[in-house]
């Protein structure tokens, strides 16, 4: 248990003896043993009564409102974490598993493309990969979306926890967790990085636990984050955020020792999570990369190239509305700071995760891990001080209350499910607009056109999937930054702009056909060109074949 501090215990008292009050036959004068004893002003019942009122305020408060909005929110929240599959990265993911899961091994260089087949591969999502491709060899795309919607709702509920739920004014809790799922929508959904958000909520509940607990069994679950290093770095290359988490959490003890140093216990803390963070660092080595697992979140973080051409490495943009619940949760966290106490480790983690997510969109789900509980505790905080509680219907202790709990939950269960089963039965609708179905049935029906593609950068992986390994089929890029190299993905970037030299770049590259968006800048060029002529055109894509 966490100390509570002396204006909410004085409450909690007051509301105790109301509760008591309400549900016992008080007599003061009975000579009974669970009397109430009265001490300056305050009502402190006997050890037995107060276990049971207890025991008969928790029964009550179980199922009623606290349980009725809560439970709603979280069992909302499910249905945007289970999405049909519609990231362009999917598809070399699961064909890269189903090349590992077949020869038994991970891919030392590159597979996929024409242009950088000598490119050394640190592949470390292949763990991620593996599940992906046996899921869907299995039970389909519905399947894969289900596993990684539950494997990120999991995640989610641990962000609940770590929000303190049962401290909290419930009204509170249940607001900024509806929040936080939909500010995180624009990156959820079938992808590795769940497995880092996941992970970061477990890491978080722990650190928490941690910083607040007074050594007990639920403050040591920090102890077991070696283990968990070394499951996430053979899942997902987020990795390095464990260690981000524990170096505030150790700055955050040293701190505390720095201005108290009559109490050591702070300074054996920051030992503690130090002694943590370099065991952590040795178990990411248990990988079959080795030492070369470092050097792939650096590498990725270096890129200038990925930076400023791939848009989730990109700074998020507020004119979008995917991104307005982010920018509302990222105003009130703020604001909660200014307004409430916030503890130290609060601050500094939001900054960090503040920071990240402003400067890539895919480190909003970070925020979400981390922010949540922080919106939480401020928020409940300025709840508790302008004493909004007065102002609510206190639920009533009525038998019948939990089964309409049960009730109106299990009614948002079926709808919730009814439009998941719904989005997910839109899955071959959504994949038509997202990927070249048509142009790659066209290339499937003509295998004796073109030797050497040019393809969109977000469709590489799908063309992976729909011919690997047909030599004619291989790609010219994409979307595994790291390994494509800065190089090639400026020179994509030059042909697809169609800027000057693009034709130098395909003739060097031998290119004879380009499967490319409709529409776009480089179909206009390309459709002006004499020696290039229209094979294939759909609402998608089209394909232009070089003339003989």
């Amino acid at each position: 248990m966490w100390p509570v501090r002396p204006a909410v215990a004085k409450h909690a008292g007051f509301n105790l003896l109301f509760y008591y009050l309400q549900s016992v036959n008080v007599r003061p004068r009975s000579a009974h043993p669970n009397v109430l004893k009265t001490v300056i002003g305050y009502a402190v019942p006997t050890p037995t009564v107060e276990a049971a009122t207890s025991a008969v305020t928790q029964a009550q408060g179980r199922l009623g409102p606290r349980a009725l909005l809560i439970g709603a929110v979280l069992i909302a929240s499910l249905g945007t974490f289970v999405r049909p599959v519609t990231d362009g990265d999917f598809w070399w993911h699961v064909r890269t598993g189903r090349w590992i899961v077949e020869h038994g091994r991970l891919p030392g260089h590159d597979l996929f493309t024409y242009t950088v087949s000598d490119h050394r591969w640190i592949d470390s999502e292949y763990l991620t990969e593996v599940v992906m491709w046996l899921v869907r060899a299995r039970f389909g795309l519905a399947g894969v979306s289900i596993v990684f919607g539950l494997l990120a709702w999991s995640g989610f509920l641990l962000v609940a926890l770590s929000t303190r739920l049962r401290r909290q004014p419930y009204v509170v809790v249940g607001l900024a967790l509806g929040l936080a799922a939909v500010a995180g929508f624009p990156v959820w959904g079938a992808r590795p990085q769940m497995v880092t958000f996941a992970l970061a909520s477990l890491e978080l509940l722990w650190l928490r636990d941690f910083l607040e607990g007074s050594g007990g069994i639920a403050s040591r679950g920090i102890l077991w984050l070696p283990a968990v290093a070394a499951v996430w770095s053979n899942m997902h290359g987020g990795w390095p955020a464990a260690f981000l988490f524990l170096a505030i959490g150790m700055v955050c003890c040293l701190l505390r020792w720095l201005g108290d140093r009559t109490n050591a216990e702070h300074l054996q803390r920051a030992r503690v999570l130090a002694l943590v963070g370099a065991a952590s660092a040795v178990t990411v080595l248990i990988n079959p990369n080795g030492v070369a697992v470092y050097a792939y979140p650096l590498q990725t973080l270096s890129s200038a190239a990925q930076q400023g051409l791939i848009a989730e490495w990109q700074s998020p943009d507020f004119h979008l509305a995917a991104l307005r619940a982010f920018e509302v949760m990222l105003l009130l966290v703020v604001l909660g700071l200014a307004l409430g106490k916030p503890a130290l480790f609060d601050v500094l983690v939001v900054l960090a995760v503040a920071v990240l997510a402003l400067e890539s969109v895919r480190h909003i789900a970070l925020f979400v891990a981390a922010a949540t509980p922080v919106l939480v505790t401020n928020w409940s905080e300025i709840w508790r001080r302008l004493a909004v509680r007065r102002f609510l219907p206190v639920a009533p202790p009525r038998r019948w209350l939990s089964a309409v709990t049960l009730a109106v939950l299990a009614l948002v269960a079926v709808a919730v499910g009814s439009r998941t089963a719904d989005d997910l039965g839109r899955q071959p609708a959504l994949i038509s607009k997202t990927v070249p179905i048509g142009a790659a049935d066209w290339l499937a029906a003509h295998p004796e056109v073109g030797t050497r593609m040019f393809n969109q950068y977000a469709w590489g992986g799908y063309l992976v999937d729909r011919f690997y390994p047909d030599p004619n089929r291989r790609v010219f890029v994409f979307s595994e930054g790291v390994l494509m190299g800065d190089d090639l993905l400026l020179r994509y970037r030059q042909v697809a702009a169609g800027n000057t030299g693009w034709q130098d770049l395909l003739d060097r590259a031998g290119v004879d056909y380009v499967v490319f968006d409709s529409g776009s800048s480089l179909d206009e060029v390309l459709a002006a060109q004499p020696n290039w002529r229209l094979a294939y055109r759909d609402a998608t894509a089209v394909i232009y074949l070089r003339s003989a």
